[in-house]
């Protein structure tokens, strides 16, 4: 990303220009897997069209939330079982609240995010394997995350 940003190959998501160089985001903690801590700093820039300030993310950290995305992938992939979020919660050693905020942002956007990656995997894969429905739409939306994603098809299907 860095290299990308120094070489003018990032646009502004609103107009397109060209995004530069503008210092740094606040330090932030990410609580990571098993309990582990880490410290970001993002990066962030300035759009030479309308110049407008971004703050780039790494991916391993998703906007407003402190856990990593591999843990929060990996409690929704868990919920997508069947698992209420005071399980998962138990389970990942975090807050109730916490898991239930991840389940329930997710499963308000759970139709956008199955069909995106549905999309994303027929145009990605020389021959794609298609998940089948699972019951919820959190839990079609975590398989066609999974289906779509580097680990292989699904197995988020009930048993």
């Amino acid at each position: 990303m860095e290299r990308q940003l120094q070489t003018g190959r990032l646009t502004c998501p609103a107009c397109s220009a060209v995004l530069t160089p503008w210092g740094h985001g606040r330090p932030r903690e990410v609580r990571g897997d098993l309990g582990a801590r880490f410290f970001v700093r993002p990066r962030r820039s300035r759009c030479s069209g309308c110049q407008v300030t971004h703050v780039l993310l790494p991916e391993v950290i998703w906007p407003r939330r402190a856990d990593a995305a591999e843990v929060i992938g990996a409690g929704l992939e868990i919920a997508a079982l069947g698992m209420g979020h005071r399980q998962v919660a138990v389970h990942l050693g975090l807050a109730e609240g916490t898991v239930r905020g991840w389940i329930r942002r997710f499963t308000s956007r759970a139709e956008d995010v199955r069909r995106y990656f549905t999309i994303a995997l027929v145009a990605l894969a020389d021959d794609p394997v298609m998940p089948d429905p699972s019951g919820t739409p959190l839990a079609d939306a975590v398989s066609a995350v999974v289906g779509g994603g580097p680990r292989g098809p699904p197995q988020c299907g009930p048993t």
